[in-house]
């Protein structure tokens, strides 16, 4: 699948847990243990996370049966187990040549998370991979954790054109995000979040098929 009327890319945009982070399991495993702990039916299975999820992120509790009154108090619990096992996460496969790859196009990166900063620099630092982005930004609320808001800023401070900005990310929310800033998008099958089933935009399931649209550009 390409790009139509694709003529360049100045910048890539990558998300983080579950694009270039492999931490579905990890994820999985805390929230079942939130739900396990309030007598829910767990998530019997990756596919049935990936089905669940989404943003807002409380939504995606309300779906698995946690209240609104009872969101923060879950959601702080989910944190804990999360970042408690965060560390032992791979990358997904491919991920850090693909990223040496598009550095060495000549093409700019960065990463913009829906995880707090500090967090975020915590989840990154076993991976080594800082020196592949301009810039690193997350969110500064863990609670709404969604990056719309950092995305905008960041797009309007960087004074880059959209039609030549390329986000990849694995949730229908980055997509949204994308559309709303008629910046380009690509998305990754294999995170977080089951991709529609009437998807239409380009899709990649490994990360190193992102260099094969790349190099499709004149």
């Amino acid at each position: 699948m390409t790009f139509p009327n694709l003529t360049a890319v100045d910048v890539v945009c990558w998300d983080w847990n579950g694009t270039l982070l492999d931490d579905v399991e990890i994820a999985r495993a805390a929230m079942n243990s939130v739900l396990s702990e309030r007598g829910l039916p767990v998530l019997q299975d990756p596919v049935s996370y990936r089905r669940a999820f989404g943003f807002p992120i409380r939504d995606f509790y309300a779906r698995l049966g946690i209240g609104e009154d009872d969101f923060r108090l879950a959601a702080s619990r989910y944190l804990e187990l999360f970042a408690a096992q965060v560390g032992v996460a791979a990358l997904h496969a491919e991920a850090r040549s693909t990223l040496s790859a598009v550095t060495a196009l000549g093409v700019q990166q960065v990463l913009i998370s829906a995880t707090l900063e500090r967090t975020l620099a915590e989840q990154m630092a076993p991976h080594d991979l800082t020196d592949h982005f301009a810039q690193v930004l997350g969110i500064a609320d863990a609670y709404m954790p969604s990056k719309a808001d950092v995305v905008h800023a960041w797009l309007k401070a960087s004074g880059h054109d959209p039609g030549r900005v390329l986000m990849i990310g694995d949730t229908n929310h980055d997509e949204e995000i994308a559309q709303d800033l008629n910046v380009r998008f690509l998305r990754f099958a294999g995170g977080h979040q089951q991709p529609r089933d009437d998807a239409q935009g380009p899709m990649v399931h490994r990360l190193s098929d992102v260099l094969q649209h790349l190099r499709r550009l004149p």
